[in-house]
């Protein structure tokens, strides 16, 4: 535990005692840090891990008002009060707009991005739908809500060991996190920070991936510079428990090969031009709003 601003945060991380970055791991909706467990228990002994309760989720405590910006700060805080950085940052779904957003606030120190089942923004949903749903009675909304997650979630041959997980995530989330989470998945809108970023980049989505579709995962792929795409074609949403050797094998490799271009010469200066030219975008735009 730590505490921030008078309130608790919650970690998981293990020192693999290997050089590197540190491996970063930030939840999606409704989740915690411990949906990680099979990465986190595959890559401690490649990494030092760590996986953070964002705030309201887990056993960490809700603070300010949630938002992808808030999430971000707290994880970059997390991270240099254990003295973590630099880090390669694995999000999932919601938690890989937090990682977007958390490396364009540390340009410098987030050396590379694996996103799983992530978009840049959903698309938007009918009026009609949305108050149809608001007109029904809370219980009855939650519900019809755990009664459709999991197909939602899970592709139809997950295993029943992952949904039990993933549903167990999901019932003991707080329901104001959970809400707060939803909403801001739905009015987030990452294309310009995705089209930023020059930072080494996995994209991977489950080919039955019913909440951000392959197609979502693909638009990523095309905003973001030199990214990488992998498709997990027999999983859900929630692949990272659906396939986790798959997963863990693909952020091994691409942890390997990102560490090796920084070290590089050309890496090393690709990644300084990188950061001067935030840097310099950042001053302009803080000048146009002088």
């Amino acid at each position: 535990m730590l505490t921030l601003d008078g309130r608790r945060v919650s970690y998981v991380c293990a020192d693999g005692g290997q050089s590197g970055p540190t491996l970063v791991f930030l939840h999606g909706s409704g989740m915690s840090a411990r949906y990680w467990s099979a990465q986190l228990h595959a890559l401690a002994c490649t990494a030092r891990v760590l996986a953070v309760d964002l705030p309201g989720h887990g056993e960490s405590e809700a603070g300010a008002t949630p938002s992808l910006a808030r999430y971000a700060d707290v994880t970059a805080r997390v991270i240099g009060a254990l003295g973590a950085w630099p880090a390669l940052v694995i999000g999932h779904s919601l938690g890989g707009a937090v990682a977007i957003a958390l490396a364009t606030q540390r340009v410098a120190d987030v050396h590379g991005l694996v996103l799983l089942s992530t978009c840049a923004r959903l698309p938007a949903v009918a009026t009609s739908v949305q108050w149809l749903w608001g007109s029904i009675p809370a219980p009855l909304r939650r519900v019809l809500f755990f009664h459709s997650a999991k197909d939602l979630l899970f592709a139809a041959g997950a295993s029943p060991a992952a949904v039990a997980l993933g549903m167990q995530e999901l019932r003991t989330c707080r329901a104001e996190t959970l809400a707060a989470d939803v909403a801001i998945a739905r009015g987030m809108d990452m294309r310009v920070a995705a089209a930023a970023l020059r930072v080494p980049t996995l994209i991977l989505c489950g080919g039955r991936d019913r909440v951000t579709p392959p197609a979502l995962s693909r638009h990523l792929h095309a905003t973001i510079a030199g990214s990488q795409l992998q498709m997990v074609e027999d999983a859900g949403h929630m692949l990272l428990i659906e396939a986790p050797e798959l997963v863990n094998r693909a952020i091994a490799e691409f942890a390997a090969s990102a560490s090796q271009r920084r070290s590089s010469p050309g890496g090393a200066v690709a990644a300084s031009s990188t950061g001067w030219r935030h840097a310099l975008r950042r001053l302009a735009a803080l000048v146009q709003r002088r």
